[in-house]
């Protein structure tokens, strides 16, 4: 962070009086679901410069490295099992299904094929009367092949089951907070242990809670296991990212919006145990040292100009972030 002019060494740079205000390094939201330019313009108007997207039925590649517009990573087409939500409510295509450990291979050939960035599991939750989830051997064999060609594994996680199953998997970064219970304090010191990261998407986790995307709401729900997980982790010292799950899917269990409720992660993340500064380090750069994003996530000589100069000390006040004075997307100003 700095306080003062923005500057650059050149003779025609252009020099922006930042008096009394703080420069931030570009947020990036490590949970959205991306499929226009609009979108993409949204997230820079809140100061948003990267997203990474965590799952399309129809990967929207094209909109990558446009001028002006948040940088794009994509996981494109998710993995999971047959008749899973995702091609049976969702519209994803039907290379998302993967048939056992022996398919695992396929499915991330695919996916390097279609120029993702990450690859993105979905660990449901085995329920009476629904579909069979992935199972734990086939979930292991997908991060094991996409390690195998240096890909990061993204896992949908809303229990503690399920988190238990993918740290046993290997995968690098868990997505969402259980909602039934919370996180166990030894499982959380594994994590540490084993280096795992955890969006724990707070903003969904509590519209959830306030509209259950079901006409009857199981009585263990509650944000509280979600808010009291982030805690569990702080102490335990594993890697928090400040992701969303914003999308604009009518078959979503619920839509989030793109750009804003990133400010409101941030203020929800503060709210269950982090410090101004770390939940700002979340939405920075440890994120960007998670997903391998080396040229952002700081303020420093040779990264992208990505910054978002904002009124008031968000590392005292994390509300500050809200109080945007202006908006650089690789150098390129959008507000």
């Amino acid at each position: 962070m700095v306080d003062g002019l923005i500057a650059t060494h050149s003779d025609d740079a252009q020099v922006v009086d930042g008096h009394g205000a703080v420069l931030l390094p570009g947020l990036i939201d490590a949970h959205v679901h991306v499929e226009t330019v609009q979108q993409l313009q949204a997230y820079g108007r809140w100061g948003v410069t990267s997203v990474l997207d965590m799952g399309s039925p129809d990967w929207a590649a094209a909109l990558r490295g446009r001028a002006g517009l948040a940088d794009l990573r994509g996981a494109g087409a998710v993995a999971c099992a047959p008749r899973g939500r995702a091609v049976s409510k969702m519209g994803y295509p039907s290379s998302s299904v993967v048939h056992g450990p022996s398919d695992a291979r396929r499915f991330v050939a695919d996916r390097i094929a279609d120029g993702v960035d990450h690859i993105k599991i979905v660990l449901e939750e085995r329920l009476p009367f629904k579909p069979k989830p992935l199972d734990e051997a086939t979930v292991s064999a997908i991060v094991a092949e996409a390690h195998a060609v240096g890909v990061l594994v993204c896992v949908h996680a809303t229990s503690t089951r399920s988190f238990q199953a993918a740290i046993r998997a290997g995968a690098d970064v868990l997505t969402h907070t259980p909602l039934t219970a919370a996180l166990d304090e030894t499982d959380a010191l594994v994590m540490k242990h084993e280096g795992l990261a955890v969006v724990p998407t707070l903003v969904m986790m509590k519209k959830l809670v306030e509209r259950f995307p079901a006409p009857v709401k199981p009585k263990r729900i509650a944000y509280a296991n979600s808010s009291d997980t982030v805690g569990v982790l702080r102490r335990a010292g594993v890697k928090i990212l400040a992701g969303t799950d914003a999308n604009s899917d009518p078959t979503a269990p619920n839509t989030i919006e793109h750009g804003a409720a990133l400010h409101d992660e941030l203020q929800l993340l503060v709210d269950a145990g982090l410090t101004p500064a770390e939940a700002l380090t979340s939405a920075t750069a440890t994120t960007a040292e998670v997903f391998g994003l080396s040229d952002r996530g700081r303020i420093r000589q040779g990264y992208r100009a990505d910054l978002l100069l904002v009124d008031g000390d968000p590392t005292v006040d994390i509300a500050a972030t809200r109080e945007i004075r202006g908006v650089w997307i690789g150098g390129q100003e959008v507000r």
